[in-house]
């Protein structure tokens, strides 16, 4: 099934309302159940769609409000043409305005799930890191994960009082659906490798918690602990190296950008 983005729908369901309406009317339905077919069908239509590949309650409230507008504002700008009178300004401004609301919302989904394009968003919005910006809409914050960082300041002193050297590569170049190998080298406070009981690293990005990651690592020689990551979106993440050796335990907690696959940009 093909799965089309929430600009699509709206904007296909906009020309099937405005196809619809002058379809009927040709026909020789009224003005008034031309809007009804006209702004009905398609909406039918998208909740049907919406069956199978749910966009959300609000997209379902977005569309129903632009095509039955839509269909209004045909049927009162077909009666006043029907009746060939001067139009007033008053319907004028009437149609402008849900013209104007109709782009309006479509630039916002278009932003929401895309981001905006990298010229404006490179040029208006502030990146001190000088990083690629990922501004598409993630979604919320889970509740459940505003605990972490006062949980990681309750064992910074234990981690310092360990004294162990851990150092992450593979993070840093990271895309999106890509496999890539993360190695994670750790020494005791005397600098020798150390053997671990359990290494580990757990991703998540605050705005989706289904999203998240557990990857186990595997020893791969003394002190040096590996494993494959994939993450499906690219955006911020946050990172959690998990390490233990009996009682002994270690927290190494960072952010994450991932950026999309070479192809896509």
């Amino acid at each position: 099934m093909v799965v089309l983005t929430s600009t699509e729908t709206l904007f296909g369901g906009l020309l099937a309302v405005a196809a619809l309406f002058t379809i009927s009317n040709r026909l020789g339905l009224s003005n008034y159940w031309s809007g009804v077919l006209g702004g009905a069908l398609p909406f039918l239509a998208y909740l049907g769609y919406s069956a199978v590949v749910w966009q959300g309650g609000d997209m379902i409230a977005i569309h129903l409000a632009v095509f039955m507008a839509t269909a209004a504002v045909m049927g009162v700008f077909g009666a006043i043409r029907k009746n060939k009178e001067k139009m007033h300004w008053v319907p004028k401004l009437i149609g402008t305005f849900f013209a104007g609301l109709v782009v309006f919302n479509a630039v916002l989904l278009s932003i929401s799930s895309h981001g905006l394009p990298d010229k404006l968003s490179g040029k208006f919005l502030p990146n001190p890191e000088n990083q690629r910006l990922h501004t598409a809409f993630p979604g919320v914050v889970p509740h459940d994960k505003n605990k972490l960082y006062e949980e990681h300041m309750q064992r910074i002193e234990d981690q310092r009082q360990l004294g162990w050297k851990v150092d992450v590569a593979g993070l840093d170049d990271l895309r999106s659906n890509t496999p890539s190998s993360v190695t994670v080298k750790v020494l005791d406070a005397d600098g020798k490798p150390l053997t671990l009981d359990v290494a580990e690293l757990i991703i998540w990005r605050m705005a989706n918690s289904g999203d998240d990651r557990h990857v186990r690592l595997s020893a791969t020689s003394v002190g040096e602990y590996g494993g494959q990551l994939e993450l499906p979106n690219p955006g911020r993440w946050l990172v959690k190296v998990s390490l233990s050796r009996g009682e002994d335990a270690f927290q190494l907690n960072r952010t994450l950008f991932v950026d999309e696959p070479a192809a896509q940009k």
